[in-house]
């Protein structure tokens, strides 16, 4: 008989199994032996059924392009008509528990939007014409079935498995003649939003089995993903590729961070040698930026595989060039959208000849998570706790290794409830979570250590720790505060006057618009014959323009490094670079944020003193907090009310950043009031012109709440504040506790819904919401209302730069070269919301046609035509102003 097709590259049903099953035992012999022997096996037999339906004629029709056999005939996914061609009764020796998770696993291991209504009944007509096809044709089935389990048998007894359970299922398929499959009992459905009806009715799954299904179900994707990976070529791996990590163990760690700092020892090797019991174990640290953290973090990890989250990517970029130095790029890997421009940038600077098909092998490693040490963007990792069909492969991985997560803090509400969940869940499947962050909201901690189960051992702040007193008091920051009436003028003029002073200036603003804004007024006030640099940094630029931006300002115009030049500069850029670059200014001017973000900022100044004891505050003020009391235009907005700053309701939340800015002031008048606690009743009376109140029976004030706070704001011009390290952390806490006691009845402050934001996602997530695709769950998380395109004005050098591309390799055309050589020359993200009003929009698609070289044959423009609107499909045209210097000017409109 022909062989049964696995795949239309030409790997037959049995060499996929086999190598499926190959690719499970390297993940059993390299994993660190902490699973029970019926989990393996259960995986096993999973992966031995898992593929079991492709022998349906229509499948095989199918996957050989032969169009009339494959019309002849009703087709169900496969995995669904591999449970009818398995015989659990043979399977004596595994729970039934175990034979439930097997049919589950190999029913949903590649997901399609058609099963909610296969499972429920509202498509039973079609199984049941399956199932008729299966009696009406047994002898053929059958005939299918033998060679299968004959071809196989000679290969899986090295598994310690039996074919004997693969077999027409006769019990089952008479049952769904007449009943659903959903009505058997025999399937746990995954997490979907249709599903979840059925499993509140059965109850949710002990944790046991909640385990296993996890363990199985993810472990099965992972294999049959690398193994199809491996058997479709062109990227040099092996199917003993599917884990090669190989961590360094504890104490290969430590001899490894001793010979780093070039020192006998270090406070992350102390540590540890005091609290052993730590390493590996749930817990949070809290220690300030530039003290090590992630040198720790990789102590804490040793001997797992580590999969490292920060927030944006230009800090997993980062982190990834420190990892891959550190441990070697063959153990390293990057994950998250654009990791295919990080690598072509390596590729550009380090002129590896072979880097091609590197490239790719380190890209499909990544996805596969096969490497020891994962550095990668959250969105990446955390849609996991939104569970989209699919998510049991993270936490399959991370069973077995050590999750970080760092800079928790900079996340909106929405996505910090998120990540609480993602830690959450992780430690319940077993794994183990380092959460470590230089600024931690009290409810943040409150919530982790209640819903993860830490003790008061296990949460670590650093400053408190024996031997860093003198850092804990040191200083680096003076801040004071400056009210301007919405032109900047005054602003500008000591810009400027820090400018020519020979300081390196940083200017934080809170949006794009008003980055380019204040930009643009710097820029005109600076002589022709002035000799200061400036940059504008932020989001909208095209990538490559972007990445040049970042590498000049970290490497060029303030690179943290002690031999840098003298030479004075002026950067302006948005909250990009408030967990991202590395760099260090003289002096930054900063937008009103809220306190976290602005200690965040704060952090980007005088940063060569992060680790020195003592007073290192210069004698003026060298961080300077911006408020606006111009006057909104906006139509709703209090007739007399102020801006305070950009993006304040849209970026972040206004009752928290007058919060923030409130306790500051406090602070002004009594410093003291960062190293004990607030009662907040005695705060109420004073700050209520700054804030709604839940009830008032006064007449209303003529001001709006924003005036007020620059009034309040206005007493404290001409005096500044002396902030030690730790005074910032009461600040956050102070701040984050004020906002909490608001929501209680003795307070008649409105202090809007920021926490109310978080914990509304906490228990939507408790009650099993889930996401029905991974694309929904990352949007969300990362909260993405972005379009990416190209701007019109670039629209035909964009066309031409593909037709000759595609004229010069037409042949050989991918997506990884598309991605990396083309497309960051020319894309660029906007928000949606400035892109359409009312009936207009500012967009349209690209013609596809007029990047087809005319001179291909009628094959090829089709073959052409098919991979470029599938490659570019959301990719838009942008009718909006792109200036060379300011990037998108999307905001004009």
């Amino acid at each position: 008989m022909e062989p049964v097709l696995g795949k239309s590259s030409g790997t037959t049903l049995v060499e996929h199994t086999v190598d499926v099953l190959r690719a499970i035992s390297v993940l059993r012999e390299r994993s660190r032996g902490n699973f029970p022997e019926e989990w393996w096996k259960a995986l096993q037999y999973a992966a031995l059924f898992h593929d079991l339906g492709k022998i349906d004629p229509v499948f095989q029709a199918k996957i050989q392009k032969n169009k009339i056999q494959a019309n002849y005939g009703c087709e169900i996914p496969h995995g669904l008509l591999s449970i009818l061609l398995f015989k659990p009764e043979k399977l004596l020796s595994l729970s039934p528990s175990s034979i439930a998770i097997i049919l589950s696993a190999v029913a949903f291991h590649h997901w399609r939007d058609s099963f909610p209504d296969l499972f429920m009944g509202y498509r039973a007509p079609e199984i049941r014409q399956k199932v008729n096809e299966l009696y009406n044709s047994s002898d053929c089935w059958n005939a299918r079935i033998n060679q299968i389990k004959e071809e196989l048998d000679k290969f899986v007894s090295v598994f310690n498995l039996s074919v004997e359970a693969i077999g027409i299922n006769f019990v089952l398929t008479e049952y769904l003649q007449y009943n659903n499959l959903g009505d058997a009992g025999l399937l746990i459905p995954p997490y979907a939003l249709s599903f979840l009806p059925i499993r509140l009715k059965n109850g949710e799954q002990k944790e046991e089995i909640e385990k296993l299904r996890t363990f199985v179900a993810g472990n099965l994707m992972r294999a049959d993903h690398f193994a199809s990976l491996v058997e479709d070529g062109g990227t040099g791996l092996s199917i003993a590729d599917i884990e090669t990590s190989k961590p360094l163990s504890p104490a290969q760690m430590q001899n490894k961070l001793l010979a780093h700092f070039g020192k006998n020892t270090c406070w992350q090797v102390d540590f540890f040698t005091v609290n052993s019991s730590l390493q590996g174990e749930n817990m949070i640290l809290v220690a300030p930026t530039g003290f090590g953290k992630t040198e720790f973090a990789y102590l804490w990890g040793a001997g797992r595989k580590n999969l490292i989250t920060l927030p944006m990517r230009a800090a997993v970029n980062k982190i990834f060039d420190r990892t891959a130095d550190f441990m070697g790029i063959d153990q390293t890997t990057l994950l998250h959208s654009d990791a295919a421009l990080e690598l072509f940038l390596r590729e550009t600077s380090n002129q590896h000849q072979d880097f091609e098909g590197e490239k790719r092998q380190a890209l499909d490693m990544a996805r596969h998570l096969t490497r020891a040490y994962i550095v990668a963007t959250a969105d990446q990792i955390a849609p996991a706790a939104l569970r989209y069909p699919g998510y049991e492969r993270i936490f399959a991985t991370l069973m077995d290794g050590a999750l970080v997560i760092d800079e928790v803090q900079a996340y909106n509400p929405r996505s910090a409830a998120i990540i609480t969940h993602l830690v959450q869940q992780n430690v319940f499947f077993g794994g183990k979570t380092l959460v470590m962050t230089a600024t931690l909201p009290p409810f943040l901690l409150k919530t982790l250590k209640e819903r993860v189960g830490l003790d008061d051992h296990q949460v670590v702040r650093l400053l408190d720790n024996p031997g860093f007193e003198k850092i804990a008091k040191s200083t680096r920051h003076r801040i004071r505060v400056t009210v301007h009436d919405g032109d900047y003028a005054c602003i500008i003029n000591d810009i400027l006057s820090a400018a020519r002073s020979g300081l390196k200036v940083l200017v934080i603003m809170n949006t794009v618009r008003a980055a380019c804004a204040i930009y643009e007024l710097i820029k005109s006030r600076i002589n022709n014959d002035e000799n200061i640099r400036t940059a504008l940094l932020h989001s909208r630029f095209i990538e490559k323009q972007r990445r040049y931006l970042e590498k000049l300002v970290v490497d060029t115009y303030m690179p943290n490094r002690i031999d840098r030049d003298i030479d004075s500069c002026i950067v302006v850029t948005t909250q990009l670079v408030e967990a991202s670059l590395d760099l260090d200014a003289d002096i930054m001017f900063t937008e009103l944020a809220p306190a976290d973000s602005l200690v965040q900022r704060m952090g980007r100044v005088f940063r060569r003193f992060a680790r020195k004891g003592g007073n290192n505050a210069p004698d003026k003020a060298n961080v300077v907090i911006m408020i606006n009391a111009g006057k909104q235009a906006k139509q709703n907005a209090p007739e007399n009310d102020a801006i305070l700053s950009s993006g304040i309701g849209r970026v972040y939340d206004r009752d928290l950043s007058a919060l923030s800015l409130l306790t500051l002031l406090n602070a002004f008048e009594n410093p003291a009031y960062f190293v004990k606690a607030a009662d907040f009743k005695t705060f109420d009376d004073s700050w209520h012109l700054c804030f709604h109140q839940k009830t008032s029976k006064k007449k209303k004030d003529t001001k709006g709440i924003n005036q007020a706070l620059c009034d309040k704001a206005s007493q404290m011009e001409g005096k500044d504040l002396l902030l030690s390290e730790k005074m910032k952390e009461h600040w956050i806490e102070h701040t984050y506790n004020l906002l909490e006691n608001s929501n209680s009845s003795a307070s008649n402050l409105n202090l809007g819904s920021y926490l109310n934001q978080y914990y509304e996602t906490l228990e939507i997530l408790d009650h099993g919401y889930c996401s029905e695709k991974r694309r929904d769950a990352m949007k969300l998380f990362r909260n993405i209302t972005d379009i990416k395109g190209i701007p019109a004005e670039m629209t035909e050098d964009f066309y031409y730069t593909i037709r000759q591309w595609v004229s010069d390799h037409q042949e050989k055309l991918n997506y990884l070269e598309l991605a990396t050589s083309i497309l960051p020359a020319f894309v660029v993200s906007c928000p949606y919301y400035a892109l359409s009003k009312g009936e207009d929009r500012y967009y349209s698609d690209l013609d596809i046609e007029k990047m087809i070289p005319g001179n291909l044959d009628s094959f090829a423009r089709e073959r052409v035509r098919d991979k470029l609107e599938r490659w570019l499909a959301e990719l838009k045209i942008f009718h909006i102003h792109y200036d060379s210097e300011k990037g998108l000017m999307y905001f004009e409109r």
